[in-house]
């Protein structure tokens, strides 16, 4: 115990007074040593932890402020560090699709145990192999160790073999270490930037793009759900309003059919269409996961043949997938798929393909998450699921005001919301479009009229949001509107949203 003792004293004198002599490497978020042996010592100083890991991974820090990342071809070890969230509920809600048979996996070990003086919560499974995945990795390790009430850290291992698994997991968990962060550590994002796109545009998407990317331009777009088959309810609105939207968010799934219909409908009213696909079947149910099913090539018909409606649609319009992804009201969120965000993009980056397979470069891709995650954890954080720059033209920004309606929810202001978020992916994406894709407030808990006139007023202080989109629709609680979203509410909410367009035409 003495010799552990001094031990650990030392690395905290090594992590503040410098360690070149001894060959550690130090940067501001992580140090690490490498050892001369089958394994190397990684030591992350912004997140307080140390860890023996086999030398032949490699350490990926460009997410350091959600995750550390030690990998090759055959494993993935992904490191969270969960604060703020009682290590009890962390560990049970984070494990309740695998444990209740909910996400479709097999389980190999589940197990509570005490290592290194640490409640230690280990779940071990396997889910469907993947035929569509590159050196797919279904056996998995979730490994809990919780520190105290509020805080865990989270080793998630995925390998392309148990083997493999056994051979690296047991070792790293019983190496795990904790340690006090050091004042100057900082975990940082560091995003790789890609030279260019994956695929060539069409040159007419290619301008909407750089239209989009004009500062200083705003417009607007709407959701109306009726649109496109029955139009009245839109013109309708516009007369009230005597403005024209020109942006139109059109909504599919694995049940709602082909598009080529939708697409004409929409091009011949002179809009341009926001086409979003959610890989999930309502008749299956809002949360049934369709992930593994998609990976694994049984959607590649209605994959291929909805690709196909939006080549030959030919006209420029925007395409997101799967938005909202890091919400667990999704069926494609990583909640319900092994807690694996990498799942989201592989199908991210397998529907690219099949667009490009099918001609498809008339489509703008708009990587959407909502504004915040829930679960709020960091291996369901929106970063996780980002599919990386060469697949994203365009970064959507979605946060509503759900008003007070449901118990725990509060209201939300305009610029609570967005102010937060503009200025997050201001930083984030410098050399991407930005457009909020849904935006909208309930009138239950506020004054929804003022809310409108924070919105309208505040806009222009995000200069590069190009579109944004109101919702216009209810969310319901049975047949109970539960939030309703509706610019037509009242004469007030309507005569509040007008009176924001005349700075706007």
């Amino acid at each position: 115990m003495r010799y552990v003792i001094i031990t650990f004293f030392l690395l905290l004198a090594l992590l503040s007074t410098g360690c070149d002599r001894l060959g550690i490497t130090l940067m501001p978020d992580l140090a690490f040593v490498k050892v001369p042996s089958e394994y190397a010592h990684y030591y992350n100083a912004a997140a307080g932890y140390s860890v023996k890991y086999p030398s032949e991974l490699k350490i990926d820090t460009s997410l350091a402020a959600v995750r550390t990342m030690l990998l090759d071809e055959n494993t993935t070890v992904e490191i969270y560090l969960q604060e703020g969230t009682s290590s009890r509920s962390y560990i049970r809600y984070g494990n309740s699709p695998i444990l209740s048979g909910r996400d479709q996996v097999d389980i190999i070990k589940n197990t509570d145990k005490i290592i290194n003086w640490r409640r230690v919560r280990e779940l071990w499974w396997r889910r469907p192999a993947l035929a569509e995945v590159l050196d797919d990795k279904p056996y998995y390790a979730s490994v809990d160790i919780a520190m105290g009430f509020n805080t865990t850290y989270t080793l998630l291992f995925k390998s392309n073999n148990y083997a493999e698994l056994q051979r690296i997991a047991p070792p790293m968990i019983r190496s795990f270490r904790r340690f006090m962060t050091t004042a100057e550590a900082e975990a940082r994002i560091n995003l790789p930037l890609a030279p260019k796109r994956a695929t060539t545009l069409s040159p007419q998407a290619q301008e909407l793009l750089q239209n989009l990317k004009i500062g200083d331009k705003h417009t607007w777009g709407l959701f109306e759900p009726s649109y496109p088959f029955d139009t009245v309810p839109l013109h309708q609105l516009e007369a009230k309003l005597d403005y024209t939207f020109n942006y139109i968010l059109l909504y599919s799934d694995f049940d709602s059919g082909m598009l080529d219909n939708r697409l004409k409908l929409t091009a011949n009213d002179n809009r341009i269409p926001v086409l979003t696909l959610q890989t999930f079947s309502p008749k299956a149910g809002y949360t049934v996961a369709k992930t593994y099913d998609l990976l694994s090539g049984k959607y590649d018909e209605f994959l291929r043949g909805y690709a196909r409606d939006v080549a030959e649609f030919g006209q420029p319009l925007l395409f997101r997938f799967n938005n909202e992804m890091n919400g667990d009201w999704c069926a494609y969120s990583a909640y319900h798929s092994s807690k694996d965000a990498g799942l989201y993009v592989e199908s991210y980056k397998y529907v690219y393909r099949i667009f490009a397979e099918a001609g498809a470069n008339n489509a703008l891709w708009v990587w959407n998450p909502h504004d915040g995650s829930f679960p709020d954890f960091k291996w369901n954080h929106s970063l996780a699921y980002y599919p990386g720059d060469e697949y994203v033209d365009v970064v959507g920004l979605t946060g509503y005001n759900a008003g007070t309606y449901y118990k725990g929810e509060k209201w939300r202001g305009f610029k609570e919301i967005y102010d937060p978020l503009y200025a997050k992916y201001d930083v984030l994406f410098p050399h991407k479009a930005l457009m909020i894709t849904e935006f909208a407030s309930n009138s239950v808990g506020g004054n929804k009229v003022a809310w409108i006139h924070e919105a309208m007023t505040h806009m222009k202080d995000y200069p590069r949001i190009s579109v944004a989109i109101w919702w216009n629709h209810c969310d319901y609680d049975g047949k109970v509107p539960s939030r309703t979203y509706k610019l037509d509410e009242t004469d007030e909410t309507l005569k509040a949203f007008k009176l924001g367009l005349e700075g706007y035409r």
